[in-house]
């Protein structure tokens, strides 16, 4: 089933409300300011829509590995909506992302031209 993930900074703070919601059921995520450590390195400046994009993905995939290895391409490839004090985005989008990057690896098949 589809899900939609919508963010709300809370004022004063970097701390974003995740929420996600699924059919009629919504459950909230908190995720934590920039200045709590986590055990991988490179959240850098966009430290915040990184840990987002962090926490979308691996609700999504429920993959820690999948996660952790796309996240900063994710967050690139939905161009800075989650720098947004609100955003929402339809678990749609995701899909399309993790089709666009699997697409390299279709186009080093090689082609074949002509038909016997």
């Amino acid at each position: 089933m589809a899900k939609t993930y919508s963010g709300e900074r809370i004022p004063g703070t970097l701390r974003y409300t995740l929420k996600i919601r699924e059919g009629i059921e919504e459950h909230c995520v908190q995720v934590p300011e920039p200045s709590i450590q986590i055990t991988t390195d490179g959240f850098g400046p966009l430290e915040s829509a990184n840990r987002l994009a962090l926490a979308v993905l691996l609700d999504f995939t429920k993959n820690p590995q999948i996660s952790f290895a796309h996240y900063k391409d994710f967050n690139f490839f939905l161009a800075g909506l989650l720098s947004e004090d609100n955003w929402m985005l339809h678990s749609n989008r995701i899909e399309l992302f993790f089709k666009m990057i699997e697409m390299p690896k279709q186009e080093k098949k090689p082609i074949l031209l002509g038909h016997p």
